[in-house]
């Protein structure tokens, strides 16, 4: 074991989150500010939070062993990302931090039931975040242990062992006030690692058209827009990263913490330059690995190895801290986004009254560790491709809190009864396509799913406008300052 590489680490996983915690101790003890920062985060840590809590171990080891396997057929598909990424930060993030902010929401069960006007949101939209939160906690902690085996020569187990203690202790002691102040400075050692990371591969296959080139000799396939990436995947991965950025609890907790309408516009172009930023350093680098003709049996190793393998050794250690930066800033705001709503959204409403403040941190905690544990014990065994996992839990978020959530906040006639349909039936139509529909139909389950759910939310609010209700009103008044029939 190389002592200063695991001396790094430990800086980068241990001392500089203990000096966070240290630094944030005293504002965790408030829930306010434990769950959404106290709405109090400014443009830049807002901008750098979010995209790094949406910007995963998915992206860094999933995109790079999906550019490594297809070539730029496996890396096009980022096109919807960017589209994605656009529209939520100009059009649906400040909508959703106005509306929070009006109705004094901390989770987005908690936001459904105020918009639709009924307790059963909770349990039912909770239920999915939490089934779906796991299998993305799993991608993140096992995409640590396989960089942190092939960097530091340490087994799969141990390294899994360390990265899970160290990211579920952090969550759960330091909360959302914690994570804003994290996630920014681990944010900025990306942004550095990744410029130097693409300038030096890009040297090494003598720039785009060197990489083409060798790709081409190989197959032209790898340098076709598609390639050989089935299609169904390709668009279902497309649709995917388009809704995704305004469907995940764990980013859209981001938007409930902005300061202000300010903070929402100028976090747009912040966090725009680093998505796109990190997106072509993460395809860029399976890209290189396949074009200087390594052989991977795994393509998800295709990011470890050009870290270990290809580049110097100090930008090794850049790209080490870019994964694991990627890794903590997403697992821990998944672990909030979990955690907290199975003690705000279940435990809380069960019992009919508010939870004490201090008992409720507790509570959450403890969700936390278990949430935690439960994702350690998966990441024992067998799993697909890495992009394939993060795609399908991404994607479940689209059905269950992003259809709901977007028709619910900019079209006053989405109804109750549609959106209780996202919730509860949505996702079981989601597994169902996925398993028996999408070689018949040539469709993923995402563009699928929504080609059938989106047009019954549409004609069912249309039969039975929210505006008719009493529950609309209530909600217009308290997000506009008037009631209904000032609409």
């Amino acid at each position: 074991m190389d002592m200063k590489r695991t001396l790094i680490v430990l800086i980068f996983f241990f001392i500089l989150p203990g000096i966070v915690l240290w630094y944030t101790r005293k504002r965790a003890e408030s829930i306010e500010n434990y769950m959404v920062a106290g709405r109090s985060v400014g443009p830049v840590a807002t901008a750098l939070t979010a995209i790094s809590a949406a910007t995963s171990a998915g992206l860094f080891v999933g995109g790079a062993g999906m550019a490594y396997k297809f070539g730029w057929g496996g890396a096009t598909w980022q096109l919807g990302a960017f589209f994605g990424s656009f529209f939520t930060w100009l059009v649906v993030a400040p909508r959703i931090r106005q509306v929070s902010r009006n109705l004094n929401v901390m989770t987005v069960p908690e936001l459904f039931a105020e918009r639709y006007g009924s307790d059963k949101f909770y349990g039912f939209a909770a239920f999915w975040i939490v089934v779906f939160t796991v299998p993305m906690l799993v991608v993140q902690l096992r995409s640590g242990a396989l960089m942190m085996e092939a960097y530091l020569k340490m087994s799969y187990t141990s390294s899994l062992v360390i990265i899970s203690l160290a990211l579920i202790a952090f969550t759960a002691l330091g909360g959302s006030v914690a994570i804003s102040y994290l996630s920014t400075v681990q944010a900025l050692v990306m942004i550095g690692g990744t410029l130097v990371s693409m300038a030096v591969g890009l040297s090494l296959v003598h720039g785009i058209g060197g990489m083409d080139a060798s790709l081409a000799k190989q197959s032209p396939s790898l340098v076709a827009f598609i390639g050989d990436v089935p299609h169904s995947l390709w668009y279902n991965l497309s649709v995917v990263y388009l809704f995704g950025f305004f469907s995940s609890p764990h980013v859209v907790a981001r938007y409930y913490s902005m300061k202000d309408g300010n903070t929402a516009r100028w976090s747009f172009p912040i966090a725009m330059v680093v998505a796109i930023l990190w997106t072509v350093v993460a395809v860029l680098i399976g890209l290189f690995v396949r074009a200087l003709g390594i052989d991977l049996k795994n393509p998800d190793m295709a990011f470890a190895t050009f870290a270990t393998e290809v580049v110097p050794p100090f930008v090794g250690i850049l790209l080490v801290l870019v994964l694991l930066g990627a890794i903590f800033t997403t697992l821990d705001t998944l672990l909030m986004a979990g955690g907290t709503s199975v003690v705000h959204d279940l435990i809380e409403r069960s019992r009919g009254k508010p939870l004490d403040e201090a008992v409720k941190l507790r509570y959450s905690k403890v969700v936390m560790v278990i949430l935690g544990a439960i994702s350690f014990g998966l990441c024992l065994v067998k799993l697909p491709l890495i992009t394939i996992i993060n795609a399908f839990a991404f994607g479940a978020f689209i059905m269950v809190l992003g259809v709901p959530l977007v028709l619910g906040i900019f079209w006053d006639k989405m109804n109750r009864e549609a959106a209780l349909f996202c919730t509860t039936l949505a996702p079981v139509l989601y597994i169902v396509w996925r398993l028996y529909l999408v070689k018949p139909t040539g469709l993923g389950e995402i563009p699928g799913t929504l080609l059938v759910i989106v047009p019954i939310c549409i004609i069912w609010s249309l039969a039975k406008p929210a505006t008719r209700e009493e529950y609309f009103a209530r909600y217009a008044e308290k997000v506009v300052g008037r009631p209904q029939g000032g609409h």
